[in-house]
């Protein structure tokens, strides 16, 4: 007589976690990483009755499980590396067009413009210092303007090892946190059970993670977790290797583990702030801020060296002496005009001949033939005229920026490709859980209208029968 009213308890309480399960999605319908839950359900042992057969003793929830592809989650956790990789890059090297300010009025073009046209005005009237002041003034706005770039790129250097330390940082937290995570994980799970939200957020932090450095995560049958990074563990189930940026190491020797060996950089943030901190361009190294800088500085050098070359062969205006350089300073961060120059304007060598002529403008005409002269650089990569070394950095420049915006384009692609189909997968639909709910609910409807029916049939069983005669 007890035995349906047992099953039906058995419906109810199923019923009721099932319920429990729904209001839990519906409760972490936004949270952040976390993946659906659903109820597994079966049928308890059957009784057999003499004579009848199986009879059906109700239902059981065997597990609550989360609703997760791991498939997905490898391929997301590998295309997060170099979506990070890539996002810094173009960044970076978009804020460096920034500071070269092509095309504009800010540009080098501009300011060397200037300098040369007012060369050519001065040619027209060289005695006059009318004519010979705005050659200075000029020449100061264009070095200062190599000053304040160079100035500004070594920032961006220090605001990269910045960034690089404080990624080191993150890496080595979201470490911690992970082995944390897998002993809480490791000892609820011991009996069998699954600790669903707790692997939520230890998927999340390897989320992070993932997008930092480039990783590869195994869980083995034993539920060891374990996260690699280039071969090596930096999360060994509850243990961690940490990692060290050393500044003053070599170029590719800068990242290291704990026992000194070298971490296996191929993607994520950490490589790509590494590229542009120490990418000077040789060796196949990418170029990076060092090759910009390093650009610039042979282009400061080898203009200031050509022109005072000229320069040192014309004389004053009425003077005797010759040999003055025009330019000092052998980087982008230090060259400047002349302070004799800059404190007598008319030391500017106009004249070819002794005695500084008013008439003579022989060496200035030729120093303004310079800018034409395809041999101005000589040597290295970068040949041709003052304006073809600019137009061959820029059009490095260009050209890396244009590959970092295509690479992170097509990254962001995939990864939202695959972080749709996770959704699409982990994700909690607001209308199939309201499915769920309006469902368990009529069943557990049923199944207390069930015991209610079962309780009229014990209260007259016991409570009615036999009472005949008494």
């Amino acid at each position: 007589m007890f035995y349906g009213f047992n099953s039906a308890v058995k419906g109810l309480l199923a019923s009721q976690r099932a319920l429990y399960t729904v209001n839990h999605n519906i409760d972490n319908a936004n949270t952040k990483g976390y993946s659906r839950q659903r109820v597994e359900q079966r049928a308890t042992n059957p009784f057999l009755m003499p004579g009848i057969g199986f009879l059906g003793t109700g239902t059981e929830i065997t597990k609550v499980e989360r609703v997760r592809d791991s498939f997905v989650d490898f391929k997301y956790w590998n295309e997060m590396g170099p979506t990070g990789e890539w996002e810094i890059k173009k960044n970076s090297l978009t804020e460096i067009e920034k500071l070269m300010g092509e095309p504009s009025n800010n540009s080098f073009r501009k300011y060397m413009d200037d300098f040369y046209s007012s060369l050519d005005e001065m040619s027209k009237n060289a005695s006059d210092v009318a004519f010979r002041n705005p050659v200075k003034e000029n020449a100061m706005a264009f070095t200062k303007h190599l000053n304040e770039t160079a100035k500004r790129l070594q920032n961006m250097v220090k605001d990269t090892e910045t960034s690089i330390e404080m990624n080191v940082k993150k890496v080595n937290s979201l470490s911690s946190q992970i082995a944390g995570l897998n002993r809480q994980i490791y000892s609820a799970e011991i009996d069998g059970r699954t600790a669903n939200d707790l692997r939520d957020r230890r998927e999340v932090l390897v989320d992070e993670l993932s997008k930092l450095v480039n990783i590869n995560v195994n869980e083995s049958s034993d539920g060891k977790y374990t996260v690699s990074l280039g071969g090596i563990s930096i999360v060994d189930h509850v243990y961690t290797n940490q990692i060290k940026f050393d500044e003053k190491a070599d170029i590719g020797e800068r990242f290291t583990w704990e026992n000194g060996g070298k971490v296996n950089l191929r993607s994520g943030e950490l490589k790509g702030l590494m590229d542009m901190y120490e990418g000077d361009g040789k060796n196949n190294i990418y170029r990076g801020i060092p090759y910009y800088m390093d650009k610039l500085d042979e282009f400061a050098k080898g203009f200031a060296e050509k022109f005072n070359e000229q320069h040192r062969e014309g004389y004053g205006y009425e003077s005797t002496v010759n040999g003055i350089d025009f330019f000092v300073g052998t980087t982008a961060a230090t060259i400047t005009v002349n302070e004799k120059i800059l404190e007598d304007v008319k030391l500017i060598a106009a004249a070819k001949n002794p005695g500084g002529a008013a008439e003579d403008n022989t060496n200035l005409l030729a120093l303004i033939d310079q800018r034409e002269d395809r041999k101005f650089f000589g040597d290295g990569l970068s040949q041709g005229t003052p304006d073809d070394f600019i137009k061959s950095i820029l059009s490095s420049l260009a050209v890396d920026s244009l590959q970092g915006k295509r690479a992170y384009g097509t990254q962001e692609l995939i990864r939202n490709n695959i972080e749709t189909k996770r959704n699409s997968i982990s994700g909690v639909s607001l209308e199939e859980e309201m499915a769920d709910m309006v469902r368990y609910q009529h069943t557990y409807v049923a199944a207390a209208k069930m015991i209610s029916t079962m309780d009229a049939i014990i209260d007259l069983t016991v409570n009615r029968l036999g009472l005949v005669g008494r």
